[in-house]
Order: C-alpha cells, then sequence, then structure tokens
C-alpha cells in the first residue's frame, strides 16, 4: 500500500508540478527560423521503446527514479539563463526523484554525486 501510494503521488506531481510548467515552458519557445513567428509544442513523443519496464520491483524502482533525475537535470538545462521560471519544476523532479529512490536498494543506487 505504501509504494502504490507513493508511485501515484510520484505521477501526479511529475504530471502536475512538472511536466505542466515543462509543456507551458515548451509553447513559448521558437520553431525555428524557417518558421519566424511560430512557437514549438509539446511532441510527446518517446524516444525509446515503451516496454521496457522490468517486472522486478527492485530494479524498476531504479529505473523510475533514474528517470525523474534525468527529467529534473533537463529542467534544470532549460532553466539555466534561459528559462528560471522552470528552477521549481526541475526542483520538483528532483524531490520526486528523491522519494522513488529511498525504494531504491542500495546495491542498485547511482554513486554518490553521480545526477
Amino acid at each position: 500500500d505504501e509504494q502504490l501510494e507513493v508511485l501515484v503521488g510520484s505521477a501526479l506531481d511529475l504530471m502536475g508540478k512538472v511536466l505542466r510548467p515543462l509543456a507551458v515552458e515548451l509553447t513559448t519557445l521558437p520553431v525555428g527560423p524557417a518558421h519566424p513567428g511560430r512557437t514549438a509544442g509539446f511532441a510527446f513523443e518517446m524516444y525509446y521503446v515503451m516496454g521496457n519496464m522490468t517486472p522486478h520491483r527492485e530494479p524498476a524502482w531504479a529505473l523510475l527514479a533514474e528517470r525523474a533525475r534525468i527529467l529534473a537535470g533537463r529542467c534544470g538545462e532549460i532553466a539555466t539563463g534561459r528559462s528560471p521560471t522552470l528552477e521549481p519544476a526541475r526542483d520538483q523532479a528532483r524531490a520526486i526523484a528523491d522519494t522513488l529512490t529511498r525504494h531504491v536498494p542500495e546495491a542498485l543506487r547511482p554513486a554518490a554525486g553521480s545526477d
């Protein structure tokens, strides 16, 4: 029950506190010089195989935490110098990754300072 609560809470927080502000910010970016005056949109396209979740609980927690850290890093890249409004989204993604990491066995956790 506790793990399910963490997963549901993390999913809702990711949608509302990370993806929503990221999507809003992305729609303000220019498409490129070939389309002056037009802005980009959120494509919702995944560039990796979606069926890559393992049926084993511990590696699944590690994968979810890793992906949340990647998302936090990408939000941080965008926020630094260009879109400081995404700093709260970056911080929220980091907090979600920390919450998920608490369920990752020590042997599967990344080395300290590797995020």
